[in-house]
């Protein structure tokens, strides 16, 4: 997923996951009550990172796309399999996945007694729609290529809507490669192609449940106005409509106050796994540095989404402070479809130039872990031997080289290079220095470079990337799932919905595709080495400017018990039911 603005400024704390072996666990228990001491109140209070917006970007689980909004989106609906605290699949609105010998065939026996926020019972048919919906062509999602495994997927998403009429070979994906049979209560799914990754795959939101009736407007609700048919006072319904997760949307004022409460037609209520929390509610700031101080300066909230570079020393010694592992990358994206970025001695000058320890030491004062990696540590098929551009290992960067490659560049535009706007979210003092940092840098170090300065809110910011207009920009990518194919075919593969950046690199399309299609146990070592070559030749040709790894760190109330997020950096949804408050 995207990273959004929360967290942007992340200590170097990351730990091994292993060898990742796909293994899919029944969901937890809830442990008994009476020896918690509960808290009269169980309502959980939490600051949340808008980006510049006192609003999360959508909460449409075909849509979502951002590290604000995901969570959320997690609480109100259920996939088929979701991943559990250490991130392995996990059974959720499907109890049992079986799968053909030859790998391309998945049957999801959907779990009895699922139910709608309203009610209303969550059959297979409900999991295809939003599987279909979510690749729709009408729909334009950008995050549609997590599907892309599944038969015809790629193609129907690509085909011509107008006004609601697709034209094009196919027509739906149900019926296809969706087939449905809501009296045994199975949905199976047909791949295009072996897929080591499918079931992670599936954990994201584009195949949240969905109830059909709650969706409204032209485009199978494209803008997003049919949302607020969410909330619980609409069409009279006491829990809301469309949602089939453990929370339902209590109020959303869009001005920075989400209110989530437990969903009581949730199946997991009558299987055991009833929350001890009545309710979530998010207080959204448009600015980290004013979230944080309000989090520090009393005790309304109980959890503050991120801690400012500035104030991390000092945060470190509080007992509410708690840090853990984090798959995530920083990284500068260039675009090669708008000049300079066209050219690659361009995109090296400006990746090479870039002394990552200085940035790291002077602005995020040592947050986070200079990397030239774009697969993270701690992820199956990281690279200890991976180099950047022309071999560098060190992090400083290298002046004389990206010197010498953009005076080549200028030799091929008669001295005179394009105009450059820097892009980047406005959403803390931190975001706003580092953006001066790199500026200053490329500007100092590269004659004849004018980059001018680019700053705008999280959703326009975002809306600009996905439409692959921004020229150049910081961004960052949080793991998905643990799988080098989330982070590189997902990412940089030349028809990825998410290649931002119009990278183009056939050679490392032919090696991620080859790797992808590797289900053999067996045969991991090789799918690996497959995604290592990928990855060097991603980086020497600047699919993207890697900067540094985090980990995550927030600070929450000693008294709130069972929370703990994951290398995602957020709470798993099978862990929410085991989160409680403590009388204090």
């Amino acid at each position: 997923m995207r990273l959004g603005l929360r967290k942007l400024s992340l200590p170097g704390l990351i730990v091994l996951l292993g060898t990742f072996a796909l293994l899919v666990s029944a969901c937890g228990s809830t442990s008994n009550s009476a020896s918690k001491n509960l808290a009269k109140s169980q309502v959980l209070n939490m600051t949340w990172a808008g980006g510049g917006s006192t609003d999360i970007v959508t909460v449409d689980p075909g849509q979502a796309a951002d590290s604000g909004s995901i969570p959320i989106v997690n609480m109100l609906f259920d996939g088929l399999v979701v991943l559990d605290k250490n991130l392995k699949v996990a059974d959720w609105g499907a109890d049992k996945v079986t799968t053909s010998t030859d790998g391309l065939t998945y049957t999801f026996h959907i779990r009895p007694g699922q139910k709608f926020s309203d009610g209303t019972p969550v059959k297979a048919s409900d999991y295809a729609y939003a599987i279909n919906r979510s690749d729709n062509p009408c729909l334009q999602s950008p995050v549609n290529y997590y599907l892309w495994a599944i038969k015809d997927a790629q193609t129907f998403a690509t085909e011509t809507c107008t006004n609601g009429t697709i034209t094009g070979a196919v027509q739906t994906l149900i019926g296809d490669s969706l087939v449905v049979d809501d009296g045994a209560g199975t949905l199976t799914i047909t791949l295009a192609a072996p897929a080591g990754y499918f079931l992670q795959a599936m954990t994201y939101s584009t195949s949240y449940a969905l109830e059909q009736s709650a969706v409204t407007g032209a485009n199978l609700g494209q803008d997003d106005k049919w949302t607020n048919n969410l909330a619980a006072d609409t069409s009279g319904k006491a829990t809301g409509q469309g949602g089939s997760g453990m929370f339902y949307i209590k109020t959303w004022d869009h001005q920075g106050n989400l209110k989530l409460a437990a969903n009581p037609n949730w199946w997991g209520v009558s299987a055991g796994h009833k929350p001890y929390l009545t309710e979530v509610d998010f207080k959204i700031f448009a600015d980290g540095d004013t979230m944080y101080n309000t989090y520090n300066s009393g005790t309304t909230y109980d959890y503050s989404d991120g801690i400012p570079a500035a104030q991390l020393a000092a945060a470190k010694s509080l007992p509410d402070y708690v840090t853990a592992p984090y798959l995530l990358v920083n990284m500068v994206a260039m675009n090669w479809n708008i000049k300079p970025f066209d050219n690659l001695d361009a995109r090296l000058a400006f990746c090479e130039v870039i002394n990552r320890d200085l940035l790291n030491t002077t602005v995020s004062k040592g947050a986070n872990t200079p990397s030239w990696h774009l697969v993270p540590k701690g992820m199956p098929g990281y690279n200890p031997n991976l180099t950047g551009p022309d071999g560098l290992t060190a992090t400083t960067g290298d002046i004389a080289k990206a010197q010498s490659h953009w005076s080549a560049y200028l030799a091929t535009v008669g001295g005179k290079a394009a105009p450059i706007a820097y892009s980047y979210n406005v959403s803390s003092a931190a975001s706003k220095l580092y953006a001066e940092a790199l500026i200053s840098g490329w500007n100092q170090n590269l004659p004849g470079a004018n980059v001018v300065s680019d700053s705008r809110d999280w959703a326009t910011q975002l809306a600009a990337e996905q439409q692959k207009k921004l020229q150049l920009y910081r961004s960052g990518w949080i793991a998905d799932y643990p799988d080098p194919q989330d982070f590189l075919t997902l990412l940089y593969s030349t028809t990825s919905s998410y290649n931002d950046q119009n990278a183009s690199l056939p050679a490392a399309d032919q090696l991620m595709a080859q790797a992808d299609q590797i289900s053999d146990p067996a045969k991991q070592d090789q799918r690996m080495q497959l995604y290592n070559q990928a990855e060097q030749l991603l980086v020497n040709n600047v699919a993207i400017c890697p900067l540094t790894q985090g980990a995550n760190y927030y600070r929450l109330r000693t008294y709130v018990k069972g929370y703990q997020q994951d290398a995602q950096g957020s709470e798993p949804t099978t862990e929410w039911p085991n989160v409680y408050i403590q009388q204090h």
